[in-house]
Order: structure tokens, then sequence, then C-alpha cells
């Protein structure tokens, strides 16, 4: 049974996953998480066919990761991936990306809850009727963690716009990525690689929304508030570390 908690799946970067310095954007990084978690729900018979018939959907909630090395074009990568074991509320998920040489380019926690369709609110384990197993390997990173509000000096206003929309209806977690990586320009770009991201999503932004970015770069630290309805709700927030490179 372990075996089968177990899941890998082998990408090899092209030009439309990486940026104009040849490194894997973190916006397509967060794409390739994404499809190997939802293809082993799908082998694990957890996947939309189950939840759709009760009226659920899967929702990553947060997410930390840690990179060691960003992949370039060109590269072989391989992610695996297990569950863990579920908590009342989330169930968490975690990811390892290596290449085919063995060298371990990131780690990765993921939390994901069930969410109704219809009234989007959240659906706790107990009550879903569907059984989630989950194992723990050693080395797993710590379950992520809210990231409390705060002032921001900088702002900058951006609308959802349908080709950023996923199949639940909303911006896809993967697009709050392109956001934080616009805040910044070319030239900080070519001389730093992300290296950390904590990033909580907190409430829905649906098509045609503006959404308020409130932000800060503090040395190498970018921290990123998404607000709606002049800022009364936060919808994302996250904090993301650099290195030079």
């Amino acid at each position: 049974m372990e075996a089968q908690l177990v899941y890998s799946k082998t990408t090899v970067l092209d030009d439309t996953q990486v940026d104009r310095y040849g490194r894997m954007r973190p916006s397509a990084l967060l794409e390739v998480l994404q499809t190997v978690a939802v293809d082993h729900a799908k082998a694990l018979g957890i996947g939309r066919e189950a939840l759709d018939p009760k009226g659920l959907f899967w929702a990553i909630v947060r997410q930390t990761l840690e990179i060691y090395r960003m992949p370039r074009v060109g590269e072989t990568l391989i992610t695996e991936t297990w569950p863990g074991p579920p908590s009342r509320t989330a169930f968490p998920r975690y990811i390892t990306g290596r290449t085919k040489d063995g060298e371990i380019l990131f780690r990765v926690v993921a939390l994901w809850l069930f969410m109704d369709i219809h009234s989007r609110t959240l659906v706790l384990p107990a009550a879903s009727g569907i059984d989630v197993p989950g194992i723990t390997r050693g080395g797993e990173l710590m379950n992520p963690t809210s990231i409390a509000p705060r002032e921001y000096p900088n702002l900058e206003r951006r609308r959802v716009r349908y080709s950023e929309l996923d199949a639940n209806g909303h911006l896809s977690n993967t697009k709050y990525l392109n956001w934080m990586e616009d805040l910044l320009p070319s030239s900080y770009h070519q001389s730093h690689v992300l290296s950390r991201l904590h990033i909580c999503y907190i409430s829905e932004a649906l098509e045609g929304q503006e959404i308020e970015l409130n932000w800060a770069l503090e040395g190498n630290h970018l921290s990123v508030e998404g607000h709606r309805e002049m800022g009364t709700h936060r919808v994302f927030a996250l904090r993301a570390e650099y290195k030079e490179e």
C-alpha cells in the first residue's frame, strides 16, 4: 500500500516553462507541482471524478517551497509526491524534485482542503465521506502556517483575466507567482533566483475583480498581500526569499 502512496512524474523543461534567463519560472514550477498532485489523487481514486458526485473539489490553501537550485531549460525534472496523514481540517501533501542524477532541487509541503462546489465553504474530512490515506517518510517540511497582515510601502493593482482562471473558476494558484515576479524588474531577476516561498491562499479572486497588491522588498525578502474591495478582503499573502546567483 505504501508503494501506491508514492507517485513520481518526469518532465523535461522546455522553452514555455522558463524565464528569459533560462531558469524555470516559479509559476511553471507550481504548475508541475499541481499536475503531479492531481495525477496522484486520480490514481488513488480521490480525484475530480470521485469528488464531483459529492459536490466537492480540492483547494490548496497554503504552500511552502524550499528551492536549492532552480532547474533550467532542457533539464529532466523528476517530481515525487506522497500524501501525509490528514488533520481534522486539511490534507498535507509532500513533493520533492530532483535531477535524473539524483540532485535534490526542491522540497515542498502543501495543505489541501475539501470545498463545497456550491457554497464554496470548507468541508471537514470526517464529513466528506472520502478516505484519504497518508504516510510520512522522514525529512518532510513542517506544515505551513498562516501569514499575519502588515503594512506595506508599495501598491499596484491587477485585474483577474479569463486566461488566468482555473477549472474551479477562480484565479489559478500558479498565477499569483506571475504577479509576484512582475513586481520586480528584469535586472533584479537576472542576478537573483527564488530560494524559498511561503504562500497562503485566503479567498477566491474571480474574473474581473481588481486586486490591490501591497508589497515590500526588504533586502532579498519580498512580501506581498493581495486585497479586493478597496483593501477590505485579503485574497492571498506570500513571503519570498531570493538569493544572488
